[in-house]
C-alpha cells in the first residue's frame, strides 16, 4: 500500500517566506550607492570658501580654538583637478565643540546643481575628528535621488597648498 507523503502547508508558507526574504534582501544590497566626489576649499584669499564667523570672547578664530564657528561653501567637482567642472556646492557649518581643538561639529549639505545627481542634496551630520587621516561621518536624509538616505562619508586631503590655502577633500559616499 502506498503512503501518503503530504508536505505540511506550514512547511511550503516557510519555505516561501524564505526565499521571499531572501530575495529583498539582495535587491535591498543592490540599491546600496558609492561615489566619490572632490571638495574644492580655498581657506585664504580672494576666492575664500571657508570662513570663521564667530568665536568666544578672546578667540583669534583659529580651526583649533574651542567655540569658533565657521561656514563654507566648497564647490564639488567630479575630479580633483582645480577649475574642473562644478557639480555641486558643500555648504554648512562647521563648529569647534572640543576644548582641546580636536573636534569639530559638522552640519553640511551637498547640493548637486549638474551631473547625474542635478536637483537632489545629501545631508550630513555629525563629529569629525579633523586630525585623523580619515574622517568617518554620517549621512542622515538626501532629497531627489537621495530622498531619505542614510549611509556614512568618508573624507580625506587629497591635496594641501598651504601657501594658497588650498584644499582638495576626496570625499567617498556610501549610501545604503
Amino acid at each position: 500500500m502506498a503512503q501518503n507523503y503530504n508536505i505540511p502547508s506550514i512547511f511550503i508558507f516557510c519555505l516561501a517566506a524564505s526565499i521571499s526574504m531572501t530575495l529583498l534582501l539582495s535587491a535591498e544590497a543592490k540599491k546600496n550607492k558609492y561615489f566619490t566626489i572632490y571638495l574644492q576649499d580655498y581657506a585664504s584669499g580672494p576666492n575664500t570658501t571657508f570662513f570663521p564667523i564667530a568665536g568666544l570672547p578672546g578667540s583669534t578664530l583659529n580651526f583649533t580654538d574651542f567655540g569658533t564657528l565657521f561656514v563654507t561653501d566648497d564647490a564639488i567637482t567630479a575630479i580633483p583637478n582645480e577649475g574642473a567642472p562644478e557639480i555641486g556646492r558643500a555648504q554648512g557649518i562647521y563648529v569647534v565643540t572640543d576644548k582641546g581643538g580636536k573636534n569639530l561639529l559638522v552640519l553640511l549639505s551637498f547640493v548637486f546643481t549638474g551631473g547625474a545627481y542635478n536637483g537632489s542634496s545629501i545631508e550630513i551630520q555629525g563629529t569629525s575628528r579633523q586630525f585623523e587621516l580619515i574622517r568617518e561621518l554620517p549621512v542622515i536624509a538626501g532629497s531627489g535621488k537621495f530622498r531619505s538616505a542614510r549611509g556614512y562619508i568618508k573624507a580625506d586631503n587629497f591635496f594641501f597648498d598651504p601657501q594658497r590655502g588650498y584644499s582638495v577633500i576626496r570625499v567617498n559616499v556610501t549610501l545604503v
